[in-house]
């Protein structure tokens, strides 16, 4: 299993996130949803992101999910949280965004 990162912009090897990703527990939620949970993952440095681990998963998905995360990795915007990489296994799917201190957005909105 490796990270897929985009931009090339992280300082961290795939076996560098993988290993900080075992360590995750329920501590470590930030929030969850119909598809998944999120985590917040730190590194050794002190550089945060949040994991968002995607558990359901339908059948002829694979392909479909890399070929929309290429997109979205491809993007960079001021109003879009920045999608950093991506990891699948056989039991989830992993997706990597940059960690945005102060809630989620439907806190902010509400």
């Amino acid at each position: 299993t490796s990270i897929v990162m985009f931009h090339g912009d992280l300082p961290y090897s795939s076996k560098e996130i993988l290993k900080k990703i075992e360590l995750l527990n329920n501590d470590n939620i930030i929030g969850s949803g119909g598809f998944g949970t999120v985590y917040k993952l730190s590194m050794d440095d002190g550089n945060d992101f949040a994991l968002k681990r995607i558990v359901k998963t339908y059948e002829g998905l694979d392909r479909f999910f890399e070929r929309e995360l290429e997109i979205l990795g491809s993007i960079k915007h001021r109003f879009l949280v920045n999608l950093r990489g991506y990891c699948k296994s056989s039991v989830s799917k992993l997706l990597i965004y940059d960690f945005l201190p102060g809630g989620n957005l439907d806190e902010v909105l509400h």
